[in-house]
């Protein structure tokens, strides 16, 4: 009886474990499954398996993140991409998470891995190696942190962290001596996001900084060109011609009395701290318009700031308006990065170097852009060789 009792048991055993088996089969055909030493997941596609490292790169991303908090770093600017690579053996990619990371700092690359050193360990990476670079025209050194691992016996190494470090007070570019021409290069649109200021206050030459009013990365715009020795002037929101670009909330527009004009000006000029000019961002229609910019300009001139006319119409009054009431003006020659690419930058502030040199001087708009600050980084010394000296606009208006 016994016997029999436990030969039922041993087959209701040997289904139960069978059942299981045949249950985790079925699932793994469509369920991910864990790789060795859980450094990735694996996912059967139509195209192969995706052999998925993006929770372990997740994962020293934060152990990257943690050291450089430890060390009171200051992340300036981070790019992430997701990155999906073909294998080499067999049907199938490689997946997982990148980043490019900024900082603006004096230490040195051996303190900065020896701060992150102590997370990465825990986090399954490690540091890949350290070497001279180049961000967005900085010289920097990038530190690679990333994992190593092998693939059906083939070594395989993510990078999941370039770190590139950019000195804080960057070796000045050689001192040429001063030529025949100048050129005032002002960058719009400060304000609107973070990245691009650390890039143009890390330039060693004089530019004006434009920030837009009551933007998130306004104050901070101003307060890094300032600390950086450039200068600082309101961009100050007008009325478009065209409808379908995007106006900003305080913007001056025809249809705003001459009082409540000079209010929204006062406020804007209050918002940036150490101005000491203002330009107009967009303002097609406004800067056609005398009443509408005798109203704005008398408070540009009761706060002794002179003005710039950007030039975003051919028929704007605001640089003649301006002279009539006896500010400081200037006007814009030439936007500089219409296309967004560093080469034609580049063509335009040669362009522009050619105006100074023919003129004695240029007054040009760029834009907040990272390129723009590659470009105008890199294009310096051609500039200065061609005879060209770079200057604030205050010192060219009249």
């Amino acid at each position: 009886m016994a016997n029999n009792r436990e030969r039922k048991y041993l087959i209701l055993l040997a289904m139960v474990v069978v059942g299981v088996i045949l249950y985790l089969n079925i699932s793994g055909n469509n369920q991910e499954t864990v790789g060795p030493k859980q450094l990735y997941t694996l996912e059967k596609t139509g195209s192969g398996v995706v052999v998925d490292y993006s929770a372990l790169t997740s994962r020293i991303h934060a152990a990257v993140d943690n050291g450089l908090t430890a060390a009171n770093l200051s992340v300036q600017n981070v790019e992430e991409t997701k990155r999906e690579v073909p294998q080499q053996k067999v049907e199938g990619t490689i997946r997982w998470n990148a980043r490019k990371i900024l900082i603006m700092t004096d230490a040195n690359p051996e303190s900065v891995e020896q701060s992150i050193k102590p997370s990465l360990n825990g986090a399954g990476g490690e540091i890949l190696g350290t070497q001279p670079d180049s961000y967005q025209g900085l010289a920097v050194v990038r530190i690679d942190v990333g994992v190593q691992d092998s693939l059906d016996g083939d070594p395989v190494t993510l990078i999941t962290d370039h770190i590139y470090l950019a000195a804080k007070k960057p070796e000045a570019l050689p001192v040429k001596p001063a030529g025949s021409g100048k050129m005032a290069i002002i960058i719009d649109d400060f304000g609107y996001s973070l990245e691009p200021i650390p890039l143009f206050a890390a330039i060693s030459r004089p530019l004006t900084f434009s920030v837009l009013p009551y933007h998130l990365y306004s104050t901070e715009a101003a307060s890094q060109a300032l600390s950086s020795g450039h200068q600082v002037i309101l961009h100050l929101p007008m009325e478009p011609l065209s409808t379908a670009e995007k106006m900003e909330s305080s913007a001056i527009t025809v249809d705003m009395s001459d009082e409540n004009i000079q209010q929204v000006v006062t406020k804007a000029v209050q918002s940036i701290p150490g101005i000491v000019g203002v330009n107009n961002h967009q303002g097609s229609k406004a800067t056609a318009d005398r009443r509408v910019m005798r109203a704005a300009l008398a408070v540009i001139k009761d706060n002794n700031l002179f003005f710039v006319d950007s030039r975003t119409s051919s028929q704007s009054v605001a640089y003649d308006i301006s002279r009539e009431m006896g500010l400081p003006t200037g006007e814009n020659e030439l936007f500089i990065d219409n296309s967004s690419s560093v080469d034609a930058i580049k063509a335009k502030l040669r362009v522009a170097a050619g105006i100074a040199l023919k003129n004695g001087s240029v007054t040009v708009i760029g834009h907040a852009r990272l390129n723009t600050a590659a470009a105008v980084r890199e294009m310096i010394p051609e500039i200065e060789a061609m005879g060209v000296t770079l200057i604030f606009e205050s010192q060219l208006v009249h």
